[in-house]
């Protein structure tokens, strides 16, 4: 019996638009190559370490700044700008995700475990303010990769929450829009979700379930 729901963030709840991010990365921030750093899953090079917790907000902008190109009458380039550019990979938090999170959770535990940064995290999170709600009204606890050290698709991160919440994986689901993320959960014993961002949440999840129990 599945008792417990773990959603992954962006691509699952958050939409997501790469392109805008590079565009913002290019125009605002003169950052040409942000793209190779960049990716739509695990990040790359010093993103990664941003991700994990390795590099601070204060340290991932200095080397935002580094890689940026002067031009004669800039200004130096402001934080804001370069957390603006970054966040405009977060698009929207539709309200039938919300919906989603409200309806399952009367009956399964929810938990959160995404792939993330501090500077994003400020902008998700008033996304779900400005729905009416708190994350941790939503979910029982967050797990991010900049917190924990480790960022999916390691077996470890699952392993950490395990550890923390004493969930059972043959008791969880497990959606996420990563396929290598879902192989390795399933490779410890999860049920996946292999959620493709254009369908519908609720349906997905609700059909996942009919079919494993």
């Amino acid at each position: 019996m599945i008792r417990n729901l773990v959603f992954d963030l962006g691509g699952v709840l958050v939409n997501l638009n790469r392109i805008r991010c590079l565009r913002a990365f290019d125009e605002i921030v003169r950052y040409r190559d942000f793209a190779s750093v960049f990716s739509t899953y695990r990040q790359l090079g010093f993103f990664d370490k941003f991700e994990t917790g390795e590099l601070s907000a204060k340290q991932f902008r200095n080397i935002i700044r580094i890689n940026s190109e002067d031009e004669p009458g800039k200004p130096k380039i402001k934080d804001y700008e370069i957390d603006f550019s970054l966040n405009c990979y977060l698009t929207d938090l539709p309200q039938d995700k919300i919906d989603t999170l409200l309806f399952y959770r009367h009956d399964y535990r929810i938990f959160l475990l995404s792939n993330t940064n501090p500077i994003s995290m400020v902008r998700v999170r008033e996304m779900f303010e400005e729905k009416g709600y708190k994350m941790e009204e939503l979910f029982e606890q967050l797990f991010l990769s900049y917190k924990m050290k480790d960022a999916k698709p390691n077996a470890s991160i699952f392993e950490k929450m395990l550890k923390k919440t004493k969930i059972l994986p043959e008791e969880t689901l497990f959606i996420d829009d990563s396929l290598a993320n879902i192989q390795t959960a399933e490779s410890l014993g999860f049920y996946g979700l292999h959620y493709d961002p254009h369908n519908d949440l609720y349906a997905c999840v609700s059909q996942r379930l009919k079919e494993i129990e």
